[in-house]
């Protein structure tokens, strides 16, 4: 079973925000679970599938993505 966290870029919130995504990849079927977490499109990485050094709150998402 492989995993990926991932920025949804097809949704977007009011405040410029797009929600993560935990996506499942097992046995050739994928499954996406909503973290309840959103971030602004410049402040995440796509390539490290983190947040990046500069968000203002980055330490907070980053902590919240663990514990989901």
């Amino acid at each position: 079973m492989t995993f990926r966290v991932i920025l949804r870029k097809d949704v977007i919130y009011k405040n410029n925000t797009s929600p993560l995504c935990l996506l499942f990849f097992h046995d050739n079927r994928k499954k996406s679970v909503g973290l309840g977490v959103s971030v602004v499109r410049s402040c995440w990485d796509a390539q490290a599938q983190r947040v990046t050094d500069d968000c203002p709150d980055g330490a907070e998402i980053k902590f919240q993505i663990t514990i989901n």
